[in-house]
């Protein structure tokens, strides 16, 4: 009989033993799954974070750099050249020109037209009269400089044709920047900003 008792006494102790081991188990693996969630979840917010990937992700806008086109004249005269670029940052004017868009700034050499500088957007209303009007140019860290300006022939409102080609192409050629200011009707005046390094004009793209 007391060998019977000290038996069950021990296989009590056992399972009290062996269910205390398995809560203990059951709550440390609870514990390291939630840890692993934890990492896991910083690392990801480490890599999204990283500049390494940062870079990785990175879409390089072509339009942002300077694009180069040859193109023969429609009546035969000669080649036209263009180096056309967009601004850095982007504008948004009121009703009913509504929407984010860039300006564009382009050189042009013409076989009839001659050479000029044209700073345009897509929709708006530049600010000018019928014979000249000013804006304001700064390359780099220099002074800001005016410039006068002209409508196109047509009366578009949505171009400039920049006087001083010379001028502007010289100082183009050795700058990094330029921001060009312009009046824009009943929106003020608006800053564009180009990244124009590397300008390579006038340009040789066919042999």
């Amino acid at each position: 009989m007391n060998n019977s008792g000290k038996i069950g006494c021990g296989s009590i102790i056992f399972i009290i033993l062996a269910y205390l081991f398995i809560q203990f188990a059951s709550d440390h693996d609870t514990v390291r799954k939630k840890n692993q969630l934890l990492s896991g979840s910083s690392s990801v917010e480490s890599v999204t974070s990283s500049p390494e990937n940062g870079m990785k992700n990175e879409i390089i806008n072509p339009l942002l750099h300077w694009n180069y086109n040859e193109s023969s004249e429609k009546m035969g005269r000669g080649i036209v050249k263009t180096a056309t670029i967009w601004s850095l940052n982007e504008i948004n004017f009121d009703f009913p020109y509504s929407g984010a868009q860039r300006g564009m700034l382009q050189i042009r050499i013409h076989p009839r037209l001659g050479r000029d500088v044209t700073l345009s957007i897509e929709k708006g209303q530049f600010v000018c009269g019928i014979y000249n009007c000013q804006v304001a140019v700064r390359f780099d860290d220099g002074k800001a400089q005016n410039y006068s300006a002209v409508p196109p022939a047509d009366h578009r409102t949505t171009a400039l044709f920049l006087n001083g080609y010379d001028r502007f192409v010289a100082a183009a050629r050795k700058s990094k920047k330029v921001y060009i200011e312009a009046q824009f009707f009943q929106q003020g005046p608006k800053v564009f900003e180009f990244d124009i390094s590397g300008l390579n004009w006038p340009p040789s793209l066919k042999k």
